[in-house]
């Protein structure tokens, strides 16, 4: 029975020694280096959402404030109550516009920043391809309401000087006696030298004629 034992203890020390052989010393794990787990792990750059609104609201206030300043008047943009209240509206949208488009962008990155690093999985290339169509639409919904703005603009900038120009009608007919067409009515500083002119030649005229038909009576 002893020797059955040390057959089979002989047979597995063979089997041991033949299985080392084959195995032999692990050089795959050389030149690994230990990594320290107290050290942080890379990060993306943080990013400070209440510093991005910030800047977008700004851009937005000087983007409409300079589009208004070329089509209307300082003192429109001031007293209109109207035009004021657009321009709070354009500024709102506007800044919302520009903040999206600073968020998409920060989301874009980091998605590609993932993807670099190794992150091949077929879902994340599907979440990138709809995150850049989301920044394309958002970029024409910028440009399409910078377009609207600017039309509303030039309307109202229309609509002030047809306005102008009935206010400007009205106190005429109303210095010239409410007539419409009267020979009073001036609508500048030449012709209205000019009137003066021909009153004068006018009253000479007249003068003369009265002069001469007194000399005729006399001489009669």
């Amino acid at each position: 029975m002893s020797q059955d034992k040390k057959t089979l203890r002989s047979q597995a020390d063979e089997i041991r020694n033949e299985l080392d052989s084959l195995i032999g010393d692990d050089e795959s794990l050389e030149g690994i280096i230990d990594v320290d787990p107290q050290l942080p792990a890379q990060q993306m750059p943080s990013f400070n959402f209440m510093e991005a609104k910030g800047v977008a609201d700004k851009q937005a206030k000087k983007t409409i404030e300079a589009l208004m300043r070329f089509y209307l008047d300082a003192d429109i943009i001031e007293e209109n109550e109207y035009v004021k209240a657009k321009k709070k509206m354009d500024e709102m949208t506007m800044s919302s516009l520009v903040y999206q488009l600073q968020a998409g962008e920060r989301a874009l990155t980091t998605l590609l920043q993932t993807i670099e690093d190794g992150d091949l999985a077929p879902r994340m290339f599907e979440v990138l391809a709809t995150l850049q169509k989301s920044m394309l639409d958002i970029i024409k919904s910028q440009t399409m309401y910078l377009m609207a703005t600017e039309e509303s603009m030039k309307r109202i900038a229309r609509d002030a000087e047809l306005y102008q120009q009935k206010t400007n009608r009205q106190i005429e007919e109303e210095v010239g006696g409410g007539q419409k067409g009267s020979s009073n009515i001036q609508r500048g500083t030449k012709d209205l030298m000019a009137q003066i002119q021909a009153g004068i030649a006018n009253a000479d005229v007249e003068d003369a004629e009265i002069e001469i038909e007194g000399n005729e009576e006399a001489e009669s």
